[in-house]
């Protein structure tokens, strides 16, 4: 099985950025994940099989390598024979950019092993099985029949400048803000053989997100999705992580239907349950879901109950989108640095450089509690402002010019190193909103009659036509709660994320075509928190049958 590496410039890049202390995503599996990842994909049963070319991608210190080491000795025991050194040394490729773990789990490999097989012969057969170098810019000449594994989870502010343009160059499905997990789903993909399988645990984020469309598409044209595992809660993890993860089970041919698995206690039982179904050896287990539709080109993948699913498509049918309908959703200003940008009264400057400011920690509670603080405003209609012409401003940024010239807008555009990351806009602070923190659990919805500007822990709706009053009705009823709970993903501690994405895939009639009286009837509804009369009222609104208004609670 021939590797090829890396050009050099790009290899030392990589390695470089394996042997800094910068980081890399690595958030090592538990062994309960693990092995029970290796029964249902099949690599337990298929590692006696002279056919078998198992890859591991991004292996850190070689959990799953190992766990697959282990597998080999239970089997090499029984028949010894079957298993010859070339064999062994052609079953494995493991990609790691750090040298450190590359070493560690060469060492844990080679103990393993070691419990049949002679010394040197240990030690040649890990030699064949690690690779230290960049997995996503090495070519290979053959595919694999299984890969497995846990890609890293790495942001692209945080990926060296240089291999983030080389990665985006060859990887597609790399689109927007996507992290470099993507680009690993994409090679990966591309080296499995005909009705080879794939099975990775890291976020479930890119399943929903926009910035997971692309590869969906690509997964949705060439392959079908077997298994869906979502984890939320458990310890996937040998550490802890703010995303909730699943496991992904994917393989390389015409799709049919996919097995989902919603939170379950996983142990070999299971496993090997599952593996059956998959494998076409069994037809029917009362612990998974099987669906046809989860599939859908580059749409968002949803797993939720078929009851709530069929409501939702129905209004995606009958309804316009929210900003179809005149309603705009945005996020508050980022700013860079709250210390530095958020003030309060003692701090003194131009009247038009502070605007009054809300939080989500001001609208927790769901009835807005001011703050009495303030964003500094470091622009005007035109753009960002010359300092020179509110002394009072440049008075105060200039002595935080040394950690405000360290932010990477800052070193973006060093002549605008004083100002926030995001504009901020005094005219939207004037206008009524709905303001919503973007990490709860549940959708809460503030109203704010034209006072303050958000900060970027909250969105907010403005309305061209819909009364605020009356859209804040129809969201405390259930129906935002809906969209939002099927589209998002969960994140620590059982939050959901309402971002503007999801935001605005909630569906709406068009203000005009609202009766007055239900309208006057939804504001007071939202004036009052009364939750069971806008569920009542949103009910009419969208002419929702009984089934379908208990599914609002």
């Amino acid at each position: 099985m021939q590797v090829v590496l890396p050009k050099i410039e790009n290899h030392l890049d990589s390695l470089a950025w394996g042997a800094s202390d910068q980081e890399k995503g690595e958030v090592f599996t538990s062994p309960k994940i693990v092995n029970f990842m290796l029964n249902t994909s099949g690599i337990a049963n298929a590692i006696s099989s002279k056919s078998a070319r198992i890859l591991e991608p991004s292996c850190g210190q070689g959990e799953f390598v190992i766990a697959i080491a282990k597998l080999l000795v239970v089997n090499i025991k029984d028949n010894r024979e079957h298993y010859s050194l070339d064999f062994i040394k052609d079953l494995v490729r493991a990609f790691d950019i750090s040298a450190e773990n590359i070493a560690i789990a060469k060492q844990k490999a080679s103990e393993v092993l070691k419990q049949v097989l002679m010394d040197e012969k240990a030690d040649a057969i890990v030699e064949h099985w690690f690779y230290h170098c960049d997995f996503l810019l090495t070519e290979f000449s053959t595919y694999f029949s299984h890969i497995i594994g846990n890609p890293p989870y790495v942001r692209i502010e945080n990926i060296p400048q240089p291999l983030l343009s080389v990665y985006r160059s060859r990887y597609h499905t790399m689109k927007e803000r996507a992290d470099l997990y993507i680009a690993f789903f994409q090679k990966c993909l591309e080296l499995l053989e005909e009705k080879g399988i794939l099975s990775f645990i890291c976020t479930d984020r890119w399943t929903k997100n926009s910035y997971g469309s692309s590869l969906r598409k690509f997964i949705s044209a060439n392959y079908q999705l077997d298994l869906y595992v979502d984890l939320y809660g458990q310890s996937a993890f040998q550490s802890d992580v703010l995303t909730y993860p699943a496991i992904t089970q994917i393989s390389k041919q015409k799709h049919r239907s996919t097995k989902i698995l919603h939170n379950p206690e996983l142990d070999s039982e299971l496993s090997e349950s599952v593996y059956l179904m998959l494998s076409g050896q069994d037809k029917y287990s009362d612990k998974l879901t099987e669906r046809k539709d989860i599939i859908n080109d580059g749409k968002p993948w949803l797993f939720g109950v078929a009851d709530e699913l069929n409501l939702i498509k129905r209004l995606e049918k009958d309804f316009p989108t929210m900003e179809e309908t005149g309603c705009k959703v945005y996020i508050g200003a980022a700013t860079g640095n709250n210390k530095v940008y958020i003030v309060g009264d003692d701090v003194v400057l131009e009247p038009s450089r502070k605007v009054p400011l809300v939080t989500a920690t001001d609208i927790r509670t769901g009835i807005l509690v001011p703050s009495n603080k303030f964003i500094v405003n470091t622009y005007d209609e035109h753009g960002v402002v010359e300092l020179t012409d509110f002394p009072m401003l440049e008075r105060y940024l200039t002595q935080y010019q040394d950690v405000l010239q360290k932010r990477h807008v800052a070193k973006k555009s060093p002549n605008y190193w004083f100002k926030t990351i995001d504009r901020v806009y005094p005219e939207r602070a004037s206008k009524e909103k709905l303001l919503i923190p973007d990490i709860k659990s549940k959708l809460t919805t503030v109203y704010d009659s034209g006072h303050y500007h958000p900060n970027n822990s909250i969105y907010y709706i403005c309305s061209s036509h819909w009364s605020l009053r009356a859209l804040q009705g129809v969201l405390i009823s259930g129906i935002g709660q809906l969209f939002v709970e099927n589209y998002s993903t969960k994140v620590a501690g059982g939050n959901l994320r309402f971002q503007a994405q999801h935001l605005r895939r909630i569906c709406l009639p068009r203000w005009e075509d609202v009766d007055s009286d239900l309208a006057t009837a939804l504001s007071e509804a939202a004036i009052s928190n009364d939750i069971e009369k806008s569920i009542i009222l949103t009910s009419k609104l969208y002419n929702l049958n009984e089934q379908e208004r208990q599914l609002l609670g």
